[in-house]
């Protein structure tokens, strides 16, 4: 989640953001067809400007 030389492509700002999803059960990310999983959260990286996303990283790939 580097934001090192970043500039957005929609307003050519230069500074990010990042913030977290999934800090309740309800909102983790979760593998498809699975009922029971304690899922993991997720990562989202933007222009600090326009909010654009740039980046989705879940946090525990191992848990998907």
């Amino acid at each position: 989640m580097s934001n090192e030389n970043f500039i957005c492509m929609k307003c050519g700002h230069t500074e990010t953001k990042t913030g977290k999803i999934g800090n309740s059960n309800y909102d983790k990310v979760k593998k498809v067809g699975k009922l029971m999983t304690f899922g993991t959260g997720m990562f989202i990286s933007c222009c600090a400007k326009c909010g654009d996303v740039y980046s989705l990283t879940i946090e525990n790939p191992n848990r998907l």
